[in-house]
Order: C-alpha cells, then structure tokens, then sequence
C-alpha cells in the first residue's frame, strides 16, 4: 500500500485545493487517494470496509446462501424444496460534514524559505490525519439522541456511530444483569453471543481499549505467573481466547466489541470538496489561510448480526 507521503506527492494534485474561483469538486480518483490516505493514519481504520456511493441514501446489497441445502441425487427426479440464495440489505444515510483548519501565512513563508519544503503538502497530509482521527472517533462514538449537556454535543449529534448501532441492531450484552460466573468468563460469553453460521465472514477480533486490555492482562497477572502470561505482558502475544485483540483508543474503557474487522464500514459520497481562501477581512488581519474540507459519511456493520458488544466491563 502507498504511504501517505506518496499519495500526497503524487495522487492528490495542488489542483484537489480549490478557491472560490476554481473547480469545486474532485474526481472520483481524487476523492479515494484522499480518503485512502486518511485512512491510513489509524491501524485500526486501515483494516475497515471504505466504500463510496454516488447516492446520499441507500442500501448496500449483499448475497447470501446459508443452510442444509444438500439434496440426494436420483436420475430424472428433480431435487425439491430447494433454497434460493437472499439478498439482504444494510441501509445507509449519510451526513454532510465539515473540518475546518487554518494556518498562518508566516507558517508558510518559513516552511517554504527555511526548510525548503511544500507547506501545501504538510498542510495536506495534516487535514488527512486530523480527518482520519476525527472519522474514527464519531464513527465509533457518534450518538444521535446525545444529550445537549455533554461539551462534545456538536460532535457526537452528526450521526450514530458503531458502538450505538452494536447496542441496537448487533447482538448486546448487558453486564450488569449476568451472574458472576458470567461475568468471570465475559470474553467466553461474547464470542458465543454471535451464531456459529455468522461466525465464517472473517477473521474474528476482540477490539477494545488499551486500559481495557490492560486492566485484563493486570488480573491475570495477579492470578498466574506462569511464562505464557508474562509474554502476553511484555507484548509478545496480544490474544484472547486465541483471537487477535485490537486495541481502539477512541473506544470507551470497559468495552468489548467482538466481530472481523473488515465488517466495520464508513460510507461516504463522491460529493468531497476541500476549499481554501486567503481572501476577506479575518485572512488579511490575522494573516491566515483557511481550508475545509466538505464531505459526508455514514458507519455501518455490513452484518449485524456477526457482532457481539459489552459495555461496562470490570476484570
């Protein structure tokens, strides 16, 4: 895969920055190098579905085939109660966004006489990075019945994130209600919450956050010192019940979400724009430049149902 240095250098032209006076849109090819260059600033979002569709609503089609669907064979009989294959659908909605970012023209001046270097590249790569940081915290956390009283309201109002949709539509474990039996082998009950049928689509991870991960590796610490536990310690092993872990930074402490990793999906439109201006009263008087980037996005699970989630979570 391309770096991000290279698909700034050579995928995403000076002309993807747009002024008032100029083209406002990219080309499609435009609009995936950018987004694959975001994406890339996160290992998590690395490995996540990216999918752009010409529509702002819709469904994302899927087949399926699925059961006892063998027949016994005998000649010139023709097989009965035959299956046929389904056709589900995830449907999307996505919600325009948009990131603005400014930077001063001394910034500029400097990084183009002194270090030699293209401030349009950095400010290019840095808009990527902050996008994709921003793309991975609302595409978990994003809530749309967030309460006005939170100080992140503005953030987490645009549209319902990952971790609300496991709640709703995956299959969600209450931890406060189980037994303490269940709750001694909560990593057991999540893997088994998910159908065994729906457990073929990928390879399976336990995705959580670091203190999570690490508040687990304390307990067992505290119960075995055997050598397999002081190597998951050091780091040389990072898995649960021989399932690789994923830890998300931008996850709540004491959650647990159990699915494959491509099964994560963020939708976006070819609708993107990033604009800049160095015209008006705020850019001459502050001598700034001001960028923003114009876009859309809605998470989904392509399937629901291979998603097991826990929240509150105490080892």
């Amino acid at each position: 895969m391309r770096t991000n240095g290279q698909i700034a250098n050579i995928t995403i032209q000076k002309s993807t920055i747009v002024t008032s006076m100029d083209n406002t849109a990219l080309n499609y090819e435009q609009v995936d190098a950018f987004t694959e260059m975001a994406y890339e600033s996160t290992d998590f979002l690395k490995g996540i579905r990216h999918i752009n569709r010409l529509s702002s609503k819709g469904t994302i089609d899927k087949i399926g085939v699925t059961g006892r669907n063998l027949r016994s064979k005998k000649e010139n009989v023709m097989a009965t109660n035959t299956a046929a294959p389904t056709f589900p659908q995830v449907p999307y909605a996505v919600e325009p966004v948009v990131l603005p970012f400014e930077i001063t023209e001394e910034f500029i001046r400097q990084t183009q006489r002194v270090r030699g270097q293209n401030a349009e590249d950095i400010i290019m790569r840095s808009m990527s990075n902050n996008f994709g940081e921003n793309m991975q915290d609302i595409g978990f956390n994003g809530d749309t019945a967030a309460l006005s009283t939170d100080p992140d309201y503005e953030f987490l109002k645009i549209n319902d994130g990952w971790l609300k949709l496991a709640r709703k539509t995956g299959n969600f474990l209450d931890f406060k209600t189980m037994t303490e039996k269940q709750k001694k082998g909560i990593l057991f009950e999540v893997e088994r919450a998910i159908m065994t049928r729906f457990r073929s689509g990928g390879v399976f991870k336990y995705f959580m956050h670091p203190n999570t991960f690490s508040k687990r590796l304390q307990k067992l610490a505290e119960m075995d010192t055997s050598a397999s536990i002081q190597l998951q310690i050091a780091g040389g092993v990072k898995k649960i019940n021989a399932y690789d872990v994923e830890e998300v930074p931008h996850m709540p402490e004491g959650a647990i979400l159990f699915t494959y990793q491509s099964n994560f999906a963020m939708v976006h439109t070819y609708d993107m724009q990033i604009r800049k201006t160095t015209e008006g009263k705020e850019a001459i008087y502050a001598d700034k430049r001001f960028y923003a980037i114009h876009t859309d996005f809605d998470s989904i699970f392509e399937e629901p149902q291979a998603v097991a989630y826990v929240e509150g979570v105490e080892f």
